[in-house]
């Protein structure tokens, strides 16, 4: 997946870039989002793009299908899971059948999202910069 930005600054570290969300952003999750509620993304790469420059991202796009596979799909699967599970489980003090595979089916969704939560914490500090490179510098002011 390609997409373009504009570097906000280069150093030894490596390069911001700064880019407006477009429809294959959804569930990435490579970038955050900076005070100017702009999505930012690090790369660590040495480039030769200055502070204003035009440049053209690459996200793998196995992670990118990684990454909307946790926040869309797994909740879902976790919600039909929990409900079928807690249906039979006589351990929950509600008598009706539907009812405990209601509860247990919200109970499994809102700890996949909770686990999903953290999970892409440690993405985005340990491989998310690993999973983006910049192509090319576009185009200079």
């Amino acid at each position: 997946m390609l997409e373009r930005g504009v570097v906000v600054s280069n150093n030894e570290n490596g390069v911001d870039v700064q880019m407006q969300p477009s429809a294959s952003c959804e569930g990435c999750n490579v970038c955050f989002m900076d005070k100017s509620k702009l999505q930012t993304v690090h790369v660590n790469q040495k480039v030769s793009a200055q502070p204003g420059d035009f440049v053209e991202i690459e996200v793998s796009p196995g992670f990118a299908v990684k990454s909307a596979f946790l926040i869309f799909f797994l909740p879902l699967l976790m919600l039909l899971a929990g409900y079928f599970i807690f249906q039979s489980f006589h351990g929950i003090p509600v008598s009706n059948p539907l009812y405990r595979g209601i509860l247990g089916g919200i109970g499994a969704m809102v700890a996949t999202y909770i686990g999903v939560y953290y999970y892409d914490k440690h993405l985005q500090k340990s491989t998310a910069a690993k999973q983006v490179r910049i192509v090319q510098v576009l185009k200079s002011f």
